[in-house]
């Protein structure tokens, strides 16, 4: 079996996705006692964080993936109301330049994220046509986080808080520099991904398992700092800045370097492309908050649900990112 075939990155919007929710990480909150003990950072991070308590949490996210050919974008908005249902919806947009051939591509693709309960789907529109696909593992892990209202599970999220650095604090705002430990977040993210394999059996178990212990081998590598300013009269967030550079490139060399130890075999352009991933790219995302009004809240066309099932409808994005690096 090929490689890409059991690590689905040929699928890309599956590695995609893991990103555009990524900026969801501890952005929700609720009541619960403060640390008999803590400095002035990361008290000030459990105010922040326990003030965010509005049944519906909504953020603006933006992903931008830069690589040595290629540029990819993900615009979107993202919600999670009273009931515990996460919704996403924007738009990717992809430009390509070949080169070798002169010329370049430009694509828009409208998509939406749902998880319900425990079950993640993508939805992409290609050529006017809805498709989707399942995204158990890492984005559903993640999205669980930002769902969180449990007691217990807050008080998780709070200990993966590595250190925070107070950097301006006045009635209106207050900005943070915050660091999360990248041993307990992949703890919290490998836990809470496991319900979302529910129903898989055989290869197609294997295959999801294996991706998600490959993305948390790359986050156990790296903590994540993330720049966090937040409106000190409601406790939303006015910018949060995350640079995911560390983990993607951690990715991407880890699998390299299984190729090298002779555990996987690569195509030349599955290891150009993980070459230009691991090494030339960089992987950030900004996120804003939202004021929930109704006329804002992601809505999902009726029929969606009905999309066929097509985890290839992106291949030809895949195609270009593998001809971004010639040897």
């Amino acid at each position: 079996m090929k490689f890409l075939d059991r690590l689905k990155l040929r699928r890309f919007m599956k590695v995609a996705a893991v990103a555009a929710v990524s900026g969801t990480l501890l952005f929700g909150g609720n009541n619960v006692a403060d640390a008999a003990t803590e400095d002035e950072g990361m008290a000030a991070f459990r105010e922040a964080y326990m003030g965010q308590l509005e049944p519906t949490r909504m953020i603006d996210q933006d992903l931008s993936l830069i690589s040595t050919n290629f540029h990819l974008d993900i615009d979107s908005k993202g919600q999670v109301t009273a009931d515990g249902v996460m919704s996403m919806g924007g738009n990717l947009s992809w430009t390509y330049t070949n080169l070798q051939k002169n010329y370049s591509t430009n694509s828009t693709i409208p998509f939406f994220i749902e998880q319900r309960g425990n079950e993640m789907t993508l939805y992409v529109q290609r050529r006017g046509k809805w498709s989707k696909m399942l995204l158990p593992g890492l984005p559903s892990g993640i999205v669980t986080i930002w769902k969180s209202s449990e007691i217990d599970m807050l008080r998780e999220n709070l200990d993966a808080v590595k250190k925070v650095e107070l950097l301006k604090d006045t009635p209106d705002m207050r900005i943070m520099n915050v660091t999360l430990d990248g041993n307990k977040i992949a703890d919290l993210l490998e836990k809470n991904s496991q319900a979302s394999f529910a129903g898989l059996s055989g290869d197609k178990l294997a295959e999801e398992k294996e991706m998600l212990n490959r993305w948390l081998t790359a986050i156990r590598a790296n903590d994540i700092t993330f720049a966090w300013t937040v409106n000190k009269p409601s406790w939303t967030t006015i910018t949060a800045a995350f640079d995911l550079t560390n983990i993607m490139q951690a990715y991407a060399r880890f699998v390299l370097d299984e190729s090298a130890a002779g555990r996987v075999v690569l195509t030349d352009e599955e290891r150009d492309l993980l070459d230009a991933m691991g090494y030339y790219s960089e992987l950030r995302s900004y996120t804003t908050y939202i004021s929930p009004t109704k006329d804002k809240l992601v809505v999902l066309p009726p029929d969606l649900s009905k999309a066929p099932q097509n985890d290839n409808s992106l291949d030809d994005i895949f195609y270009e990112m593998t001809t971004v690096v010639k040897k």
